[in-house]
């Protein structure tokens, strides 16, 4: 019939031909082709999930230490020598926060290092030093509750500012002198593994700096806390005890006076009728004095008899 229009046969598999879907579509696989990346284990929405989180641990960190540090500063209460170990640990944690954290985010959410050898050895280098540095400051500020605990007269006159100082020095010399070997003489692992693409950066695998690194920034400070920490326990139990025994002793020593003093207790140490309770707690010099003036007033009735 005239005017009819065929329609073709092939229209069906037209409309659900891949061609006319994905023009129509945007591809949704688009983000995660470049977040968080081809090496990562995670998809797009942990991964943002994992920065939101680690991002607020690091701006809390920071501005928790700062705060510890500005009223370290500023209350005049608080600017003692005692207190020099804690900025230090409060700085250390800062540089934990602002030096590593973010590219160790980083890190884990791409699933490989993408910031070249150099800033890989300073990275390793600096995670070293504030770690090791942290952990310092806790076993010298462990150490130094305990000679304030055990001998607080000898060592307050002794914790000068000079000497906790050289404390600070010392804990940072001594964290420089674990981070800095991989940094100067051994070199830090940086390069992709057998059977992977993706680039990776490790501190230093050498067997002899292993075993050195991890007595000297874990293992050693950690028997050191231990140890003072229960050392710190007994004293500050044998102390609470002995308040105990002198609080019941002084109780005891109270109840029996006022016992005494109401007609109670040995016979001996009874209050005669009569007698007032000042006459039985009279001191020596009282009883002389009395004895003088019992004295002066038989020497004047005898006087008065022969005139």
């Amino acid at each position: 019939m005239e005017g009819n229009t065929t329609i073709p046969d092939d229209l069906p598999s037209l409309l659900s031909s891949p061609s006319t879907t994905t023009s129509s579509s945007p591809d949704n696989s688009s983000f995660g082709a470049w977040f968080p990346g081809p090496h990562s284990p995670y998809g797009p929405v942990a991964a943002v999930i994992i920065v939101i989180v680690l991002l607020c641990v690091v701006v809390g960190t920071v501005v928790g230490n700062i705060l510890v540090c500005v009223a370290v500063c500023l209350v005049r209460k608080l600017r003692r020598p005692c207190n020099y170990l804690l900025v230090s640990l409060a700085v250390s944690d800062i540089c934990v926060a602002l030096l590593v954290m973010p590219m160790a985010l980083l890190y884990e959410v791409l699933g490989q290092w993408s910031f070249g050898p150099v800033a890989c050895d300073l990275w390793v280098s600096f995670d070293v030093l504030s770690c090791t540095a942290s952990i310092l400051n806790l076993c010298m500020i462990s150490v130094d509750r305990y000679y304030a605990i055990t001998k607080p007269l000898e060592y307050g006159v002794k914790r000068t500012p000079r000497r906790m100082i050289g404390c600070v020095s010392l804990v940072w010399l001594g964290a420089a002198c674990i981070s800095l070997p991989p940094l100067l003489i051994l070199g830090n692992e940086h390069g992709s593994p057998p059977g992977t693409d993706a680039i990776h950066c490790f501190v230093c695998q050498n067997f002899g700096y292993q075993i050195y690194a991890t007595l000297g920034s874990f293992y050693i400070p950690l028997t050191v806390m231990i140890v003072v920490y229960y050392k710190i326990f007994r004293a500050a139990r044998k102390i609470v005890l002995e308040e105990r025994r002198a609080q019941t002793h002084l109780e005891t020593h109270s109840y029996l006076e006022i016992n005494v003093k109401n007609g109670g207790g040995p016979p001996e140490t009874k209050v005669a009728p009569g007698t007032t309770a000042m006459s039985t707690t009279s001191s020596p010099a009282v009883s002389a004095s009395v004895s003088r003036g019992r004295h002066r007033a038989s020497s004047a009735s005898t006087n008065t008899t022969v005139s």
